[in-house]
């Protein structure tokens, strides 16, 4: 199962020093799926979340224009830089393993922050109080999508997390370094 296999490659990307890569898994809004929530939690990887979406709730999987078993990569900006679907999402195969690499190491958003300021944080999130759910609160709604040619400018918290034990959104607590420096993105292929 992919949600057990996801520890795996997040143990293997921290020995290559990918250190504050986050992970996780959100479970389909169906009645079958919501229905098996506790079981998929129980095969994901420790400290890797179970988001369930609610079923008053628009579904993320449609926001997103994905499939349950897509992966999707976003920068520390919050943009997305893979979307990664079936068969390729396999975690066997390195598709996923490549595009993670690719986004950490690369400058794929274009981002030319430079900048020494540094601010520490503490960084929490509530639980919602629906049984079984988490509220999720986005920092940054516009998503980069595949054929757009624009350019950004805006203010963007840079989080160069050292995770503690979990990662969005059902975080308990994140000690992280934050950069803050205006700079801009300049799309070509997202």
């Amino acid at each position: 199962m992919q949600a057990a296999k996801m520890g795996v490659l997040r143990d293997k990307l921290a020995r290559g020093n990918l250190t504050s890569v986050a992970f996780l898994i959100v479970n389909e809004q169906d009645a079958l799926s919501r229905a098996m929530y506790w079981q998929l939690k129980r095969r994901a990887a420790e400290g890797i979340p179970v988001y369930q979406q609610s079923p008053l709730q628009d579904d993320i999987w449609d926001t997103l224009q994905g499939d349950k078993d897509d992966f999707l990569v976003y920068d520390r900006c919050g943009y997305l830089t893979f979307h990664i679907g079936l068969p390729y999402s396999f975690l066997h195969l390195r598709y996923v393993e490549a595009a993670i690499q690719a986004t950490y190491l690369g400058n794929i958003c274009n981002c030319t922050l430079n900048s020494t300021q540094l601010t520490s944080s503490n960084v929490t999130t509530e639980r919602s109080s629906e049984q079984n759910t988490t509220a999720i609160e986005p920092q940054n709604t516009n998503l980069h999508h595949h054929h757009h040619h624009h350019h950004h400018h805006h203010y963007h918290h840079h989080d160069y997390s050292q995770i503690r034990s979990t990662q969005n959104p059902a975080i308990t607590q994140i000690t992280s370094t934050t950069t803050e420096q205006e700079h801009t993105h300049h799309d070509s292929e997202h």
